[in-house]
């Protein structure tokens, strides 16, 4: 399926996603309805962008949720019957069916709560998130989406950039940024997002990168030889442009390693 190219086709797409009542799906809605009785409720960043990447059928990872909680004991209620766990960071992990939520409260967001942006709003959201591809957010009450006005461009254009690089968790970040660029060929890494890869390549070696993320994800695609690869990269941008971290040759060495 082709991603879609603008508001009013993923806006399908994902209502499409809730509505359809498919067994497998119905547990996401149910949930999500189950929230709304205490909270606004907003789906944000991950979920949104593969279902508009993807389409419905081919989304299967985690549903990260922001709630604006209007009753704490009913709230406290539901994620104790669902044995939801905090994490660090002040979230919570909560596992329904098949499918694993992120819920986290405005206020703890933590570009919020560490003052890096500035919470005027809910759509103050789509100014935390570290990718562009990210900034994506559905209102659960409204039925609404919102995203930046070149959403969708950047998106069809495989243009991946830096929203906001303040970050609890750096190594992570950077882990994600290298398994996101190892999706396509033809992902275009924005100027900041290059930077950023750069600058964490002059603090971190390749086996601190590959530790976090064989402890961090189900499947592992980074390798000594791979890092080396995108080290050697590192020194061919020239500091200013958009760039491509993955050329074609290393898209191959990437694929093989990851089977």
């Amino acid at each position: 399926m082709k991603p879609a190219l603008d508001h009013k086709a993923a806006k399908k797409r994902i209502r499409r996603f809730f509505d359809v009542p498919m067994a497998e799906r119905k547990a996401v809605a149910l949930f999500i309805e189950e929230l709304s009785v205490c909270a606004d409720v907003f789906v944000f960043g991950g979920a949104l962008r593969d279902i508009s990447l993807l389409g419905a059928p081919g989304f299967s990872s985690d549903v990260d949720t922001v709630v604006q909680v209007h009753d704490s004991d009913t709230f406290m209620d539901i994620l104790g019957r669902h044995a939801a766990i905090q994490n660090k960071f002040g979230g919570y992990r909560v596992r329904v069916g098949r499918w694993n939520f992120d819920v986290w409260e405005v206020a703890r967001t933590w570009a919020f709560s560490a003052g890096a942006v500035e919470a005027r709003s809910p759509l103050s959201l789509l100014e935390t998130t570290f990718f562009n591809w990210d900034a994506i957010l559905y209102d659960w009450r409204f039925g609404s989406l919102h995203h930046g006005q070149n959403y969708f461009s950047e998106l069809s254009e495989k243009y991946l950039e830096l929203v906001l690089e303040d970050n609890p968790n750096t190594i992570g970040a950077l882990v994600r940024a290298l398994r996101t660029l190892g999706m396509s060929d033809e992902i275009l890494a924005g100027p900041r997002l290059s930077k950023f890869v750069k600058d964490q390549f002059g603090k971190l070696s390749n086996q601190e990168i590959i530790s976090y993320e064989v402890h961090s994800f189900t499947s592992n695609r980074l390798t000594v030889g791979l890092l080396s690869d995108l080290r050697a990269r590192a020194n061919d941008w020239d500091n200013d442009n958009s760039f491509s971290w993955l050329p074609r040759q290393q898209l191959s060495l990437f694929d093989r390693q990851a089977n």
